[in-house]
C-alpha cells in the first residue's frame, strides 16, 4: 500500500520536474480528478453493502 503512495508521489514529483508548469498543472489536475472519481465510486459501492448489513 505504501509503495503505491510512493509511486504516486514519484509520478507527481517527476511531472513537476520534467514538464513545463502548464503541463505539470494539467497532469496534477487530471490525477486529482481521477482520485475524486475513485473515492466517490468506492463510497457508492461500500454504502449500500453497509446498509444491507445493518
Amino acid at each position: 500500500m505504501f509503495s503505491f503512495f510512493r509511486f504516486l508521489k514519484h509520478i507527481i514529483v517527476s511531472a513537476w520536474k520534467n514538464a513545463t508548469p502548464i503541463q505539470a498543472a494539467l497532469i496534477t489536475a487530471i490525477l486529482l480528478a481521477i482520485f475524486v472519481i475513485l473515492i466517490i465510486s468506492v463510497v457508492q459501492v461500500i454504502v449500500p453493502f453497509t446498509y444491507i448489513a445493518i
